[in-house]
């Protein structure tokens, strides 16, 4: 261990053990399935430490439940645990700073181009053809390509392995739109029929309708507080992924093949505006809500729809979460109509992957680590409601009984068919250098408008300004190069057009 490293550990073992001791005690293994072949590492003899860093929460749980697969590998994992918003900034930190801390990091996607063109990452190809496959093997063949080619690779070399596969939904309360009263009164008020809706027109209208206030009637109930129609992601952060829903349904990208933004076009600033426009039907704290608000109002009763990642209905299946049980509809995140057609996007944000740093003593046993991760427990990490990690793998995507035993058959397959259609809609990051800079600033500016400081115009055209800036300082002739490489990857996965 270098001697940088051992501070380091002592210095946070104490905040690690408490971390860890929460996790233990707030949740319980999932039961293993027993579907996916693999064969545990070796032994390793000495055992030895493998120091995994990650966003704080349930999505580090895995390393807990499978605790005892990894002693049987001889690997002793000690987590440490990083603010959500933080990830990026404390692994930059580490890796200039060159201290060794960790061994298997977990970030978002969207930064492996600057991690991996930065040497900060260990390639993991060697490991990944190694003998016995049932060992070393991921399967990467059953990742579903835009994660494959995209989260896991740069360069042509495969850098890490996805273990949550982030895709936007639109959820709804299917008791409330099924509901005859509610039907009926939604026809007299705008002469069509109520439906989830399909475009981002709509769903102001829609949120517009379910939108009421303490003593009204909701369903038949009077309401004993304020109901909303909807809800935003609005806290800085990811804000912007909210916001790029609409805006990619309406034919924008991110910057045309010579780096020029097309992010402050005419149609980038009409969806800005929608996206203000709504927050009039959500909670006064909305520019507050992040993930856990977000999912918190819809499956607590108090919002009829909200668009989230693909975990929140396993959340609302759960009755010790949950207050809207078997009432939880998934389907595409509304669109915009271009011509004649409504074009839907959703948005991939997030996600999260897992590589061996390139300043670990330990490489094997990190590989090992991350592997068993990725792709031995992976259908068991993603079919509860412990964790909030997302199915990535076509053989997730074909496991309904996985699902079943948390939501049900009819509503597991249901729930698969809606996240299958998401990810047909998928629509990325920006997965180049200076990635975490460009959607900082754009996160930033949407902040601001949803705050009402500014303009949606005015917001837009400071993200295309400062985006020139970074892109300048990072050097305008290899970001075109890169973007130009991004986009045809971008393309040849039909992610955009």
């Amino acid at each position: 261990m270098h001697t940088s490293r051992r501070w380091f550990v002592l210095l946070s073992i104490f905040v690690v053990i408490i971390a860890a001791g929460v996790v233990i005690a707030q949740t319980e293994a999932p039961q293993p399935l027993g579907v996916t072949e693999f064969d545990l590492c070796p032994t390793f003899d000495p055992p030895v430490t493998v120091t995994v860093v990650g966003d704080a929460g349930h999505n580090l749980a895995p390393y807990q439940f499978w605790q005892t697969d990894f002693e049987a590998m001889g690997i002793n994992i000690e987590v440490v645990e990083v603010p959500f918003a933080d990830v990026y900034q404390k692994l930059k930190t580490e890796f200039v700073a060159q201290t060794g801390a960790f061994d298997v990091v977990t970030f978002y996607p969207a930064y492996i181009g600057d991690f991996a063109s930065n040497g900060y990452l260990l390639p993991l190809d060697d490991f990944m053809t190694r003998e016995p496959a049932g060992v070393w093997d991921p399967r990467q063949d059953d990742v579903l390509a835009p994660f494959r080619e995209l989260y896991n690779k740069f360069g042509g070399q495969t850098y890490a392995l996805t273990i949550d596969g982030d895709v936007l939904v639109m959820m709804y309360r299917t008791d409330l739109f099924n509901n005859e009263e509610e039907k009926a009164a939604f026809q007299a008020a705008y002469g069509r029929e109520l439906t989830p809706p399909q475009t981002w027109d709509e769903w102001l209208q829609v949120s517009e309708f379910f939108t009421r206030a303490a003593g009204e009637t909701l369903a038949g109930e009077t309401l004993t507080e304020n109901f909303y129609g909807s809800a935003e992601f609005a806290k800085r952060s990811f804000s912007f992924a909210w916001f790029m829903n609409r805006a990619a349904s309406a034919g924008v990208i991110y910057f045309d093949e010579n780096m020029n933004p097309g992010i402050n076009s005419p149609e980038a600033i009409a969806a800005l505006q929608n996206m203000v426009d709504g927050l009039q039907y959500a909670p006064a704290d909305v520019l507050n809500f992040g993930y856990d608000e977000l999912r918190d109002i819809f499956i607590q009763g108090r919002a009829a729809m909200v668009v989230q990642w693909t975990d929140v209905p396993k959340k609302a299946a759960d009755p010790n979460q949950s207050q809207i049980v078997g009432n939880v509809g998934v389907g595409r995140v509304p669109g915009t109509l271009v011509g004649d057609t409504i074009v839907h996007r959703s948005m991939m944000p997030v996600g999260r992957v897992v590589s061996v740093a390139a300043d670990t003593d330990v490489p094997e046993a990190a590989f090992c680590v991350a592997k068993h991760i990725a792709y031995n427990r992976s259908l068991e990490d993603v079919s509860t409601a412990l964790t909030g990690l997302d199915p990535y793998r076509q053989s997730h995507l074909d496991n309904v009984g996985a699902f079943a035993a948390l939501m049900g058959e009819e509503n597991a397959a249901a729930y698969l068919e809606g996240l299958t259609q998401a990810l047909a809609d998928g629509f990325p990051e920006i997965f180049i250098p200076g990635s975490a800079q460009y959607n900082d600033a754009l996160d930033l500016e949407v902040n601001r408008a949803l705050a009402g400081e500014i303009s949606a115009e005015e917001a837009l055209n400071n993200v295309a300004a400062r985006w020139n800036e970074i892109t300048d300082t990072l050097g305008r002739d290899n970001q075109i190069a890169v973007w130009r490489q991004a986009l045809e990857s971008y393309r040849a996965l039909g992610l955009i057009q």
